[in-house]
């Protein structure tokens, strides 16, 4: 076991020279600011950022002129690009390059399965949607009457990107610690010892602590970062409490098998989520959901 020292000193150090990113860690705060209600930031600003990284620029045009967009001539263009695809689809896939890309030059230990990781990341996500979907807005149960400690204010897109980042932590330590991340998975078989139990036993600090950790140093909303620091233990949630729990209402049911598809959710997934939830049209939205993002293929490393 380590000490508490020990793993303070490493996310001082992790925060001091944190991961780098293929583009510049300024674009995310300014593509969350440029997506807000009543935004005044620059879309020339969050253009030019964006065209500092030619992988960016390269992925941003192919969505553009995907047969998904359903156009008939090339797009040559990134600002036109921006906005046949729309700021906040450009802000997830911003994202999703930082993920894929950070993912698969790590130097992760050999218990790291990636693949099933990433594979997680998107289930979570996509079941996080889900959930704001049916349980925000106007006629949610969570909705604008519900109670203030049941009110959710995280927005279906918001909810995806939690989902996507909420395990994000794990790479950190693994990458920065495989030593740490060996004893952990080595406590670990058949899930008796969940992982962030094993990491706080270890290490006295989990995944997700890091991980939110760093979002923040990269100036993501504290809706994001509080929601992912505290899906372990959203009952400690000051601001976002109902964030958090939805976030680990959908980290549950993404660990069931077949990821939630296979029906209604199970109990500890719903325990996290306010009373009166239909479970049954709950589970089936998600199983619909996840089987229609592995139709389209939507589950790769290479975003």
């Amino acid at each position: 076991m380590q000490s508490q020292k020990e793993s303070r000193l490493f996310l001082q150090k992790l925060l001091q020279c944190p991961p780098e990113l293929p583009f510049d860690p300024k674009l995310l705060p300014m593509l969350f600011a440029v997506t807000q209600e009543g935004s005044h930031a620059s879309l020339r600003s969050v253009t030019a950022l964006i065209e500092q990284s030619p992988k960016l620029v390269t992925r941003v045009l192919t969505v553009a002129n995907s047969a998904a967009f359903g156009l008939e001539f090339k797009v040559s263009s990134l600002q036109r690009a921006i906005n046949i695809i729309g700021l906040r689809e450009v802000r997830l896939l911003v994202l999703m390059v930082g993920m894929s890309s950070f993912i698969r030059e790590a130097k992760l230990p050999k218990t790291f399965d990636a693949a099933a990781f990433w594979q997680h990341l998107l289930q979570v996500a996509g079941i996080a949607r889900i959930f704001a979907e049916h349980l925000g807005g106007e006629d949610g149960i969570c909705g604008p009457e519900a109670a203030e400690g049941d009110r959710l204010i995280i927005t279906p897109d918001e909810a995806y990107i939690a989902g996507l980042l909420h395990d994000v932590g794990k790479v950190f330590l693994a990458a920065g610690r495989p030593d740490i991340w060996e004893e952990v998975t080595a406590a670990t078989p058949g899930e008796s010892l969940e992982c962030f139990e094993a990491e706080n036993a270890f290490w006295h600090m989990d995944h997700a602590l890091i991980g939110a950790a760093v979002l923040h140093h990269w100036k993501l909303p504290l809706i994001l970062t509080e929601a992912i620091n505290l899906h372990h233990a959203p009952e400690l949630a000051s601001t976002f409490q109902m964030e958090a729990r939805l976030i680990a209402a959908a980290d549950c049911a993404a660990r069931m098998p077949n990821g939630a598809a296979a029906g209604p959710l199970n109990g500890k997934s719903l325990s996290f989520l306010p009373q009166g939830c239909d479970a049954a049209s709950l589970g089936a939205a998600v199983a619909t959901g996840l089987a229609q993002a592995a139709d389209a293929g939507f589950a790769s490393l290479e975003a």
